[in-house]
This record gives structure tokens, sequence and C-alpha cells, in this order.
């Protein structure tokens, strides 16, 4: 009996009500008061509503691709900087402060910057590619800067061709460590798209984030379908922390290992 209860799965679901107890309970403090904090059930039944309508799968897909795109470029220039910097270790000192600069600056900051240099469509994009690119490099650096010190004097005197020294043994060698950099960074990615589209709203495209900025400037049903479509962004990030769980099982990446 006790197994049963102290199971995950058994855990999980405890958490999920106790998240819906707390929620309806923010409803009720809030004096229930859908113009102020609607409550789950009619967000809920709002959310679901829209799974009929093409206009949501434009939305997720939107988002999707734009996160898509600026993750894609942001991990190989991050990849390919960090493979770099892995084989020259000196010049790490050469990029360190733009990496620091990249991580200290505020997203919302970015985001008002990049409406003047790129415009309102292709913000989001280039926003997702400045919070990835440092993620990823520094997990492609940490990984060659953690290669066994006896591999590499091995590999140098069996092969002196540092480019295939590079590709066969060295990247394989830290690809735990350049897993683990996208794996975070990609859900990640997605939070950053949905908030940069929120922040930027612009009509020329479809998102997740413009639905939600839209919804809340209409308020027709009060703020029920701006919590309605980020209840789908929930769902939608949820699936995608489950591929990610997915992937890390079929690679066996454990984080806390690589961490310490």
């Amino acid at each position: 009996m006790k197994k049963y209860i102290i199971n995950r799965y058994t855990l999980t679901i405890l958490g999920i009500i106790f998240f819906f107890l707390l929620w309806y309970l923010i409803f009720i403090l809030a004096g229930s008061s859908i113009y102020i904090f609607p409550d789950p059930i009619s967000v809920i039944k709002e959310a679901f509503s829209y799974f009929g309508k093409p206009y949501l799968y434009k939305c997720i897909w939107g988002s999707l691709y734009r996160m898509l795109i600026g993750f894609s470029v942001a991990s190989i220039l991050g990849i390919a900087l960090g493979m770099l910097v892995g084989n020259f270790t000196k010049m790490k000192y050469v990029f360190n402060p733009t990496m620091i600069a990249l991580r200290s600056v505020p997203t919302a900051a970015l985001v008002f910057l990049l409406l003047v240099l790129v415009g309102f469509k292709n913000a989001s994009l280039y926003i997702v590619m400045i919070i990835v690119f440092p993620m990823v490099y520094e997990a492609t650096v940490s990984g060659y800067q953690n290669i066994d010190k006896y591999v590499i004097m091995a590999m140098r005197v069996d092969s002196p061709n540092a480019f295939r020294n590079n590709f066969k043994v060295k990247l394989p060698l830290s690809m735990p460590y350049i897993a683990v950099g996208l794996t975070t960074s990609f859900a990640l990615s997605f939070k950053i798209e949905i908030m940069a589209e929120a922040l930027t709203s612009s009509s020329e495209s479809y998102g997740l984030g413009r639905a939600i900025s839209v919804a809340f400037s209409n308020q027709t049903n009060g703020l029920i379908s701006t919590f309605a479509y980020a209840f789908i962004a929930i769902l939608v990030m949820l699936i995608v922390s489950l591929i990610i769980w997915i992937i890390k099982k079929a690679f066996h990446i454990d984080l806390k290992s690589l961490s310490n």
C-alpha cells in the first residue's frame, strides 16, 4: 500500500489536483470574477473549444516554426564556436565578455531593442537565438574541457590529423554535455518565443503569444480567453517537455552527474 502511495504517477496526479485546487482558491479570493482571475473550469472549457478551430493550429505552428528556426541557427553557431574555443582554450577569454553580456541583458530589453532593429514580425525569432546561443556554446566548451587528458594524449599519438580527431573523438565525447545544453535550451526557447510574441504582437504572423495578447486586448468574456490560450501554451510545453524527457532517457543523459 505504501509503495502505491509514493508511486511517482500517483504523486503527479496529486500534484495536478493540488494545482487546480490552488487555482480555484485564488479565483475565490479574487472575488470570483472572471475579469480579475477566471476559474479553472471556465478556462478549460474555453480552451478545448478552440481545438476545433484552424486559428489555434496556425498559432501553435507559427510559434513552433519560429522557435525551431531560431533554436536551430543558434545551436549550429553555438556548437561551431564552442568547438573552436574548445580546441583553442585561450580564445575563451576573447568571447567571455560577449557571452556574459548576452546572458545578463534582460529579455524584455532585448525585445524592445530588436523591435527597432528587425521589426515586429521577426523579433521573437532573434530573441530565441540570442538566448539559446550562449547556453549551447558554454555546454560545448564544457564538453571539450572535460575530455580526459589521457584520451587527448593518446589521440595525438595515434593520429596527427587534428580535423579528424576533432570530429571522430572530441565531438562524440563531448556530446553528453552538448545534449544537456540543447535539451535545456530547447525547453526554455519555447517559453521565450511565446513571451516575445506577446510583447511584440505582430499582426503579420500567427503565434500563441500573439493570441494571448489579442485575447487580453479584447476581453469580451473577461480574462477567460487569455487564460485559455495560456493553458494551451502550457499543454504544448508539457508535450515538448515529454519529448525532451524521452530523448534524455534514450541517450541516458544524467543532468546531475554532468553538472557535478
